[in-house]
């Protein structure tokens, strides 16, 4: 079960206070009591605000690849979330799925090969479709799936519990979920609590930029986690109306000493991109 950790410290925190930062911003999951003495009847809001996210992805097992076999598999993941038109989307972007979380999973499943193996991490994971993807298709992986927004996280742990598979003895891969709020000193104490120390081969992310007051934190954040050799974040970026352009993101990967390579793009303004270390830096 991808439950919260016992004697865990993570706080109630949504990621409104970066895009409000001078309203009042308070969790959509209130105690019952609280809500029956505050909540006011609007006769406009929709009663059932959620909504079941379906996939079915088709890849061909590396295992399977290596011995000549070829043979295709299938990934069944089944989300549940906020409609993204719900109140709770306007509090924590996190309740809903973004397209370019579905646009990473098409560059993952097409390298498949890339994810085997690895210590993976995604940050920003929302209702944790590409952490999921990463930790089914794979046979040893580790995977750590992470967000920042404590409302976020309630509906991430319950989508990864609703897709634990049944006991595959042929499979090793392994998954949890954790609060990671970005920062230097944050990730820092993530690395040494939840991962004994050890640096992520690969850090994935998508839709996670929307704000220019986040970049630093997040390159703080990337910096801490990622393995200083062969170590690789892939984030997908989707054009929306934010204040935050994909060129202004190369540019602040290169200021933290970082390269990049296009991956994947599609004309409707969706991009992966790959980004290494810069060895001169080094």
């Amino acid at each position: 079960m991808a439950r919260r950790e016992e004697g865990s410290s993570e706080v109630s925190w949504t990621d409104a206070r970066i895009r409000w930062p001078d309203e009042k911003v308070t969790s959509v999951r209130n105690d019952e009591e609280e809500v029956e003495e505050t909540a006011l009847f609007d006769p406009f809001k929709d009663p059932n605000p959620y909504q079941e996210f379906s996939f079915e992805f088709k890849f061909e097992s590396i295992l399977e690849v290596e011995n000549n076999s070829n043979l295709e598999k299938f990934v069944n993941i089944s989300l549940r979330g906020h409609k993204s038109d719900s109140d709770g989307v306007w509090e924590s972007t996190g309740l809903t799925l973004w397209k370019s979380s579905e646009y990473l999973c098409n560059f993952q499943i097409k390298h498949c090969e890339m994810f085997e193996g690895k210590r993976i991490i995604e940050l920003g994971a929302g209702l944790g479709l590409n952490g999921i993807l990463a930790w089914k298709m794979t046979s040893t992986s580790d995977v750590f799936i992470t967000d920042g927004d404590s409302d976020a996280l309630v509906l991430l742990r319950e989508n990864i519990d609703r897709n634990m598979p049944v006991r595959d003895v042929s499979c090793s891969s392994r998954v949890s979920c954790h609060q990671l709020i970005w920062g230097r000193d944050t990730a820092a104490l993530f690395l040494e609590k939840f991962s004994l120390g050890k640096k992520f081969e690969i850090i994935v992310a998508s839709d996670i930029i929307y704000a220019k007051c986040i970049i630093k934190p997040l390159w703080d954040t990337v910096n801490t986690l990622l393995c200083e050799k062969d170590g690789i974040f892939v984030l997908a970026f989707a054009r929306r109306e934010v204040p935050v352009s994909r060129e202004f993101v190369l540019q602040s990967a290169n200021e933290a000493g970082y390269t990049h390579e296009l991956a994947n793009e599609d004309s409707s303004g969706l991009w992966v991109d790959i980004f290494r270390r810069n060895i001169c830096n080094k």
